[in-house]
C-alpha cells in the first residue's frame, strides 16, 4: 500500500510541487520508490480562481525509478507530457537516506524538457506536517453527533467532547470559566502546547518539482498527484 499527500503553492516565480508518501517511514532505515510504479504530478490550466476545476492534463510531470544501489541511490527518468502528449524525457539521481540526513550535498536535479525547465529533488525528509489525529477523530465524531445525529439526523444537542490536553472544555472559554484563555473561546482541538503529533520521529519518501511558471502559459493552475502501480 501507497499513501499520498501532497501540495502545491508559487515559490518565487515557480511553481512549486511536492508529493510525500511511504508516511511514518522509520527512522535511520532507508525507503525507496517503487519500482513498479509512476508518481505524477498533473496540471490543468484555468481562466481564474472562480474557475470550476478542471481535470485537462495540459501537463504531466511523470517520475519513475529503476533499482537502487549499495547506497540507495535510484535512477529517476522524469517523463514530461503535454496535452497527453509525450515530449520528452529527463534522467537524474535520488538522493540517498544517509546523504539527505547531513542535509548536505543533496542531488537537485536540474534540466530542459520541451521548452520547460525545472529542478527536483527526489529522497528522504523529516515529516514537516503536525498532526493530532486522535483529536481530529474525536472532534469529527462530536461534530457528526451534534449537527448530524439523534432523532431523523437533525442533531444531538447532548453529544459531548472531553476537554481537550490543557483540560479545558469544549466551551469553557465562552463561558468565560477558562484558566488558560486564549483567543479562541471554543476548545474544540488541543492547543499546540500539549497537542500530540502522531508525525513525529517519522520521516517521509518525497517528489519536489519547481517549473517556472512562465513556462507553462498560464498563471492559475489546477492541481493533483496520482502513483499507479503496475499489477
Amino acid at each position: 500500500m501507497i499513501s499520498l499527500s501532497s501540495s502545491a503553492f508559487k515559490s518565487g516565480s515557480d511553481l512549486a510541487l511536492v508529493m510525500y508518501f511511504n508516511p511514518r517511514a522509520l527512522s535511520g532505515k532507508q525507503y525507496l520508490m517503487s519500482p513498479n510504479a509512476r508518481y505524477e504530478f498533473h496540471l490543468a490550466k484555468v481562466a481564474t480562481r472562480t474557475t470550476a476545476p478542471a481535470t485537462s492534463d495540459d501537463f504531466v510531470f511523470r517520475f519513475e525509478a529503476g533499482a537502487a544501489d549499495a547506497a540507495g541511490v535510484q535512477p529517476i527518468t522524469l517523463t514530461v507530457l503535454k496535452a497527453g502528449m509525450v515530449v520528452g524525457t529527463h534522467s537524474g539521481m535520488s538522493t540517498d537516506y544517509a546523504t539527505s540526513k547531513a542535509n548536505t550535498a543533496l542531488k537537485i536535479n536540474t534540466g530542459a524538457v520541451g521548452g520547460i525547465t525545472f529542478k527536483y529533488f527526489v529522497g528522504m525528509r523529516a515529516d514537516s506536517f503536525h498532526f493530532d489525529v486522535i483529536r481530529f477523530f474525536q472532534v469529527r465524531a462530536f461534530l457528526a453527533g451534534r449537527f448530524f445525529g439523534g432523532a431523523g439526523g437533525n442533531g444531538n444537542a447532548s453529544a459531548s467532547i472531553a476537554p481537550n490536553c490543557r483540560g479545558d472544555a469544549f466551551l469553557q472559554g465562552v463561558l468565560g470559566t477558562e484558566t488558560n484563555p486564549d483567543a479562541d473561546g471554543v476548545n474544540l482541538f488541543n492547543p499546540p502546547s500539549c497537542a500530540p503529533d502522531f508525525t513525529k520521529n517519522f520521516n517521509v519518501t518525497s517528489i519536489a518539482l519547481n517549473v517556472p511558471i512562465a513556462d507553462l502559459g498560464g498563471s492559475i493552475f489546477d492541481t493533483w498527484s496520482i502513483i499507479t502501480v503496475k499489477q
